[in-house]
């Protein structure tokens, strides 16, 4: 898909719009003593905000080896406007880094965000975590695996809401892939079968687990996407969990990223009720 790719180039050269209702901090480390820009974090907040503010965790899209935060400085100018804090994270990339870098890196930001969260006026249990594309693999996985989190002493169920938006990559072990999507994968993730099923959030889905509640968005063009995201989801409410799908007509996966920022937008509108 040609969309999948575009959405990178485009929203790279997009820029926030600032307003004196938002206060943002740029570029701070979420791994101690890291220097790399991949490890990195940028925080949108309500200016003068009192009280406890929800928190919004994104992680950007890019088939695991291109993107960057700068992609949502729209989607933070945009939720903080709203009274909600937006932290957006950049990971280790493709093919210079392989599973599981992605991963751990998007653990240790939301680790980060938790150890901070008093300094950034969250309220503890209105945390929720969404992703674009490769990045609702991501959140997807976090939301399903206690692997990762659990190195910071943490645990899935922290999130009041997992939002991926617009993925077909919940099973690496089914066939049913984009072509595009599946190159991908195999860039990121090898063809190790147990490494695939060990990074597939369809497969840390067990009866004697607790996960937050999910709420996955899909464009119904990618039929496949639509597919797996459903497959997902009657799987997380068959072990016990809380899952809801939300089909969005007529948008480009392009379309799901810029429409989560955008007042009015069937995206938006939903994401919203969740938020709120």
């Amino acid at each position: 898909m040609k969309s999948i790719i575009l959405i990178l180039s485009l929203c790279l050269s997009c820029s926030g719009v600032q307003n004196n209702s938002v206060k943002t901090q740029k570029n701070l480390a979420y791994v101690e003593s890291s220097a790399l820009d991949e490890q990195k974090l940028d925080v949108y907040s309500p200016a003068n905000l009192t009280g406890k503010a929800p928190v919004l965790i994104h992680i950007h899209g890019g088939g695991w080896r291109l993107g960057d935060k700068k992609m949502t400085d729209d989607h933070g100018e945009y939720f903080a406007s709203q009274g909600i804090v937006f932290v957006t994270l950049n990971y280790r990339l493709s093919p210079k880094y392989k599973h599981p870098a992605h991963i751990e890196d998007c653990a240790a930001g939301v680790a980060w965000v938790i150890k901070n969260l008093d300094k950034l006026n969250g309220d503890k249990n209105r945390i929720y975590l969404s992703g674009h594309s490769a990045g609702a693999h991501l959140a997807a996985l976090l939301g399903t695996g206690e692997k990762y989190l659990g190195k910071h002493g943490l645990k899935p169920d922290l999130f009041a809401g997992v939002i991926p938006v617009d993925t077909a990559s919940y099973d690496f072990l089914s066939d049913n892939a984009e072509r595009i999507v599946a190159g991908m994968i195999k860039t990121a993730f090898g063809t190790d079968k147990d490494v695939l099923k060990e990074a597939s959030p369809h497969q840390q889905l067990f009866n004697d687990k607790k996960y937050p509640p999910f709420h996955v968005f899909v464009t119904k063009k990618r039929d496949k996407a639509v597919t797996n995201s459903q497959d997902f989801v009657n799987k997380i409410n068959s072990v016990g969990g809380k899952a809801s799908i939300i089909k969005i007509d007529g948008h480009s996966h392009r379309d799901m990223h810029m429409g989560m920022y955008k007042a009015g937008d069937p995206v938006n509108t939903e994401l919203m009720k969740i938020l709120k």
